[in-house]
């Protein structure tokens, strides 16, 4: 009997479309009697533990060794980070210690232990922590099977998409190298170290799918979308036929892009859009420079931060800043001061129940005000140039405007005082992600020379909803009328201050995202890298015009579905198939 074709749906964590056979991947934890029939020796406890643990480490670095082949450096710190782990001597020590005291198997005293941590963590309301559960399983794990001497499990069937409960950084580096084509788990959110990885891999992933794991069998047929978040079980030919000439169809694409690289960001009626694109690492310094000669529209700093654990010294910054003014010069670099706090945590940050509304960003910045100052200092140094810019994130009143430009006049003050110079004439802006900024626009624009919408956070704060939970994700919709409405309110009162507007969120790279925000008035998209070509080519085939039109049509309507539908239906009349992107 033939299977029927199912579609399932989850959170499209990597993009790209793959096709093949599940490997359905389970972990079973390690069983061990820890019966004490007489002959307990404490010393040869410790001793195992203290081997099972250098194993651990061995395979982890092993591991860590492939992983520098086909990771960036921000990546690779998911790793150290389960070496910091093994390596932790507080718990390492208890756990001896309390074998020694109690006379208790090092397997019992080590699961108790970790127990108590996991305990700890998803009795957290930090949602960022609670992800990293799937870590901390991983090395529990792994010292257990290794206290057992069990054997470790790393092979798959070569040229599978892999379906699992979940997937650690260790898995799927291993997974990757028996050419992984796939991978959908029940558990995950867009920004888990399974979908960091599949992203810098490039292989296709869908998260959060909450059963995956046991409705695939391993004679199903697969066909993984992750563009639109779904996998299809034992697709019909038609379905299989219909992806593969998306395939072709994005290939094909592709090679065209290259064409665009050198030619104007302007509309087909003559309109320029100005793009640039976002930045963090300098492996993307050269691309970028070489392929597109754009301006920087948000570099963001938090990863010097992240890189060291705490705040980088003035000296460190400044030369880093220096760096990326040489590299881009001519064009501009829009540095954002550090948005830490969040999904990154600070060594000396409080618990809090919603990190997202609590300690972060300009609030951490104007309460660190030495860290703050620095920061400044060392942007305004490499400012010698005159192509640089700095942001502030998070901004919610006009009070932290106000108490920002205090602390950087400061900042100047003490810079003249030293005989350094800098851009006097360096421009400031701020980001608006909270809905209090839009409805102080005007006061604010004031204060600023220009605004940047980060659309991602300013979406999640009007809609209260936390986009990488599996439970409310689906209400996360950036064609919210709400949303779009407060987007369009910001660019009037910019157009009534004369202060130039730019969106830098995600919904920037998006061609039917960028589609409405270009005909709501905003003249600068900065784009992901990757996206780049594909946004210019949209720019190119649009008539500002009727993107305008489109627009005040769009914030008449009062459901997401009505616009959603509408655009759609105007993308692929007027673009659509000039574009031929799958992401239309």
């Amino acid at each position: 009997m033939t299977k029927k074709e199912q579609i399932f749906k989850g959170l499209a964590a990597s993009k790209g479309i793959a096709f093949g056979r599940p490997f359905v991947y389970s972990v079973e934890a390690p069983t061990y009697d820890i019966t004490n029939n007489g002959d307990f020796s404490s010393e040869k406890e410790i001793s195992d533990y203290e081997n099972a643990i250098s194993q651990s480490v061995k395979e982890l670095n092993k591991i860590f060794s492939l992983a520098k082949e086909k990771l960036d450096d921000k990546n690779l710190q998911i790793f150290d980070a389960q070496l910091s782990f093994l390596y932790d001597e507080f718990l390492n020590a208890k756990v001896k210690d309390r074998i020694a005291r109690e006379s208790v198997p090092a397997y019992q005293v080590f699961t108790e232990e970790i127990k108590v941590l996991e305990s700890a963590i998803l009795s957290s309301g930090d949602e960022y922590m609670r992800e990293r559960i799937n870590d901390i399983n991983d090395i529990k794990n792994r010292v257990l099977r290794n206290l057992v001497k069990g054997r470790l499990v790393s092979k798959i069937t070569e040229n599978s998409i892999v379906i699992g409960r979940n997937l650690t950084p260790a898995d799927t580096i291993l997974f990757s190298n028996r050419n992984m084509l796939g991978i959908a788990t029940d558990l995950g959110g867009i920004n888990s170290h399974v979908a960091i990885i599949a992203r810098s891999l490039s292989i296709p992933a869908v998260v959060a799918m909450h059963d995956i794991s046991i409705r695939i069998n391993r004679d199903d047929y697969l066909i993984i979308d992750g563009y639109k978040g779904v996998v299809i079980k034992n697709p019909e030919e038609e379905t299989i036929i219909r992806y593969k000439e998306q395939v072709q169809k994005n290939l094909e694409f592709e090679a065209k892009l290259v064409e665009l690289e050198k030619l104007p960001s302007e509309t087909k009626d003559g309109k320029t859009i100005q793009l640039s694109t976002n930045l963090e690492f300098n492996n993307e310094v050269d691309y970028v420079v070489t392929h597109f000669g754009c301006d920087v529209g948000l570099y963001r700093t938090e990863h010097l931060f992240m890189e060291i654990g705490d705040f980088p010294d003035e000296e460190a910054q400044y030369k880093q800043y220096k760096f990326l003014a040489d590299h881009i010069s001519p064009g501009m670099v829009t540095i954002r001061t550090f948005d830490i706090g969040g999904d990154k945590i600070l060594p000396e940050s409080q618990k809090e129940l919603n990190p997202f509304l609590g300690w972060r960003g300009i609030r951490i910045c104007l309460d660190k005000n030495d860290m703050f100052k620095a920061q400044l200092r060392a942007i305004l140094r490499a400012s010698t140039g005159g192509n640089l810019k700095i942001m502030f994130p998070m901004i919610s009143s006009v009070d932290e405007v106000v108490r920002i430009r205090e602390i950087f006049e400061a900042a100047k003050s003490e810079l003249r005082a030293a005989k350094i110079r800098f851009d006097e004439n360096i421009k400031i802006g701020i980001m608006i992600e909270i809905p209090s900024a839009v409805l102080l626009a005007e006061e604010l624009a004031e204060l600023v020379d220009f605004f940047s919408i980060g659309t991602n956070d300013l979406v999640q704060y009007t809609l209260a909803v936390d986009r990488d939970s599996s439970l409310v994700c689906e209400l996360y919709d950036k064609f919210n009328p709400a949303v779009l409405r407060l987007i369009k309110m910001l660019t009037d009162a910019a157009e009534k201050h004369n202060v130039p507007v730019s969106v830098c969120g995600e919904m920037a790279s998006d061609p039917y995202g960028s589609l409405l925000l270009i005909g709501l008035g905003v003249k600068e998209l900065s784009v992901e890298s990757k996206s780049y070509l594909q946004i210019k080519r949209l720019i190119r085939l649009v008539n500002y015009e009727n993107a305008s039109k489109i627009a005040a049509r769009v914030l008449k309507m009062s459901t997401s579905k009505e616009i959603t539908d509408y655009i759609e239906e105007c993308f692929n009349k007027n673009i659509g198939e000039k574009l031929k992107s799958y992401d239309n």
